[in-house]
């Protein structure tokens, strides 16, 4: 069964590990202007939006409202098929599709939580593409944050132009 909604029913997840850029959310804005959608997102039962956090903000930015919600039960792969594209669009939505992703990156803190979470159920953590030892690597790394040896302390007055996405640290 498919339901249509707006952009805005949806409700982007709040504890979502993922980060984008804005360089992340323009590529993915500039193939939905070049080719129109063509990536499914997932929501749960309140539409809050599981998978697709960074499409949903792109498609927002770009001015696209509808939104297709078909209902699956984990036993039926859903497929968007794009009719009409040329082969450069579709070569183009193929890449842009790979590379979003590439500029896109996990807050280590928030990602480390939600997988301690899922290390006691049943086989959770492996689902989620991690195994035991990666989570205590992750751990231990967010544990002991540290610039590279090669960067300088600065006081705190000291203006700078640059800020490290992912430890904060910031540098001239």
């Amino acid at each position: 069964m498919a339901e249509e909604l707006t952009l805005a029913d949806l409700r982007p997840d709040p504890a979502n590990a993922r980060r984008h850029t804005a360089k992340n959310i323009g590529v993915i804005a500039d193939s939905l202007q070049a080719v129109g959608a063509a990536r499914s997102i997932v929501v749960d039962e309140h539409n809050r939006v599981l998978a697709g956090n960074g499409v949903t903000e792109a498609a927002a930015q770009v001015g696209i409202t509808k939104v297709l919600v078909v209902d699956a039960d984990g036993n039926t792969v859903v497929a968007v098929r794009r009719k009409n594209l040329s082969d450069a669009q579709k070569t183009a939505l193929a890449i842009s599709d790979n590379r979003a992703n590439e500029l896109s990156y996990f807050d280590d803190e928030v990602l480390a939580q939600q997988l301690n979470d899922l290390r006691g159920v049943d086989d959770m953590l492996a689902a989620a593409g991690f195994t035991k030892t990666e989570l205590e690597q992750l751990l231990k790394k967010i544990a002991e944050p540290s610039a590279p040896a090669s960067f300088t302390s600065v006081d705190e007055d000291v203006d700078t132009k640059h800020t490290c996405p992912r430890c904060g640290y910031r540098w001239s």
